[in-house]
């Protein structure tokens, strides 16, 4: 197989991945603003003004090992291919 053509599939592949890497990222980041401002509305805010408080909740989210596992998405298929080229060999 040419080269080029490997070097083209890798790049489909790596897109693909990216792109649902991002829009698993979105998904979850406005599932999580979602429930901060529902549990401020519900009161469990104690006082902290609402944008205050989802502002902090979502840099915690940024910061979170949920959005940290999220890299697997992306990385374990591409070590999993990178694994079985090597044992094709």
């Amino acid at each position: 197989m040419p080269v080029i053509q490997v070097m083209i599939g890798a790049v489909v592949i790596l897109g693909v991945l990216y792109a649902l890497y991002v829009i698993a990222d979105r998904w979850l980041r406005i599932d999580t603003q979602r429930k901060l401002e529902e549990r401020h509305a519900s009161g469990e805010a104690g006082g902290v003004n609402r944008e205050d408080y989802v502002q902090k909740g979502l840099a915690e989210y940024e910061r979170s090992t949920e959005k940290k596992l999220l890299l697997g998405l992306f990385a374990v298929p591409i070590v999993v291919v990178i694994i079985l080229a090597m044992l094709a060999k």
